[in-house]
């Protein structure tokens, strides 16, 4: 469309990631030095993560262009697998042949693919996998796939992993379970957004690339606009530099100033684009939510800050809970122990009272058989008067009344009503 009107041989912008186009700035040329050395020296583990759009992918596919002829790669995109599923889909990647009862059988499938790995290393090839979007990757999943580099033969590495992700999968790399997993990498290379500096070399590098012969299609000010937009994400920087050529066609605008830019981004608008509320209606996105679940026009840096300021909230009020929870449990544990301890006291304390009592019981037993029609004088019996044996013996009737009262009232307090000790 606009092609021929502004001088060039093709789109400068398009969103398909083709390493001829790869612009080299500052942070993609360090992690491209560290990605070559640890694929041509056999390191083991490699990350990739980078924002989204930042040019994983493409930088990917430039470093395989470069790589020797003797390499066979296996590249997976499809990540939300279960660990059966991912095995089975690596043994097809690299075409090992499975059979029906194979493809059932974890521990076949990965027979199948060590004998391919021993195949390869004989005819002097190196494999590598690599797995992009693995911060989709279950904890399961890459413990697969840190069993896979156990696949060795005596001195060597039958297989090089390079793992591809947003910064999710840094995150997701620090739970314990995958400590072991964490140990064997090798490489870790995280790709930043552009400078306002480079940002002008890259759409001035594309257009170049493109044919433009001249380099003063996009002005200063159009290039500023695309940056504080853009927030150097180079797969924003070419949506919105491809709709201003769109824009600046359909005008026969033979340069694109800033207007054009804050054109682009008003009409872009209605998707959600660069949306001035954008902010906002990030703040009612669900945790559980990944960037790759978000609507279109929200892949911009401020999801990404939304979604780790949540993680961070989240693991807060976990630690909360559980140090309340480890509180509570120790309260009950203390307050099941007063409770034994009290009972044993009371219990105790009962039976002592009871032993003490018999005696007074039996006296008052006694003084109940004496004939009361008797004409003579009461004589107390073993020198206590019948008055007073029956009171002894309504006290000790009321105290074990009490005592069993105690006894009720100390099981409600401590084990039916415990609202006292419950977090709040």
């Amino acid at each position: 469309m606009y092609t021929s009107f502004y001088g060039l041989k093709e789109k400068p912008f398009d969103l398909h990631p083709d390493p001829g186009f790869l612009y080299m700035s500052r942070g993609h040329e360090n992690a491209y030095t560290h990605l070559d050395y640890a694929v041509r020296e056999n390191k083991g583990f490699v990350i990739v993560t980078g924002e989204i759009g930042s040019g994983k992918t493409t930088l990917i596919n430039f470093l395989l262009t470069k790589i020797r002829q003797n390499v066979e790669v296996g590249l997976i995109s499809n990540t939300s697998l279960t660990p059966e599923q991912f095995i089975m889909m690596i043994c097809e990647e690299f075409e090992v042949s499975l059979d029906s009862s194979d493809v059932t059988d974890k521990a076949r499938m990965l027979a199948r693919f060590h004998a391919f790995l021993l195949e390869q290393f004989g005819r002097k090839k190196r494999v590598i996998l690599i797995v992009d979007e693995a911060q989709n990757l279950t904890p399961d999943a890459l413990e697969e796939i840190r069993m896979l580099s156990n696949l060795e033969s005596e001195k060597h590495h039958l297989i090089q992993i390079i793992l591809v992700g947003q910064p999710e999968l840094k995150y997701k790399l620090q739970m314990k379970e995958l400590e072991q997993f964490t140990q064997r990498i090798t490489v870790h290379c995280h790709l930043e957004g552009l400078g306002p500096e480079e940002v002008d070399h890259y759409i001035r590098y594309r257009m170049q690339v493109a044919g433009a012969t001249r380099g003063d299609i996009f002005l200063p000010d159009a290039i500023a606009a695309v940056h504080r937009y853009s927030e150097g994400i180079p797969r924003l920087i070419n949506i919105i530099c491809d709709t201003a050529l769109v824009f600046g066609f359909a005008d026969s605008l033979t340069v694109i100033d800033g207007e054009v830019i804050e054109a682009v981004v008003k009409a872009r608008k209605a998707g959600g684009l660069f949306d001035p509320d954008e902010k906002e209606e990030t703040e009612q996105i669900q945790p559980s939510e990944t960037p790759k679940n978000l609507p279109a026009g929200r892949e911009t840096l401020e999801i990404v800050r939304s979604l780790e300021a949540r993680i961070q909230s989240l693991e807060t009020v976990i630690a909360g809970h559980q140090k309340q929870m480890e509180l509570l449990q120790n309260t009950k544990e203390k307050r099941d122990e007063i409770v034994i301890a009290l009972f044993k006291m009371l219990k105790e304390s009962l039976e002592s009272r009871m032993k003490m009592a018999e005696p007074y019981a039996q006296l008052s037993k006694l003084n109940d058989s004496a004939d009361p029609s008797d004409s003579e004088p009461e004589v107390p019996v073993h020198g206590l008067r019948k008055e007073t044996v029956s009171g002894l013996r309504s006290k000790w009737v009321l105290w074990i009344i009490i005592a069993f009262v105690a006894i009720g009232a100390v099981v409600f307090i401590f084990l039916g009503d415990n609202s006292f000790i419950s977090p709040k």
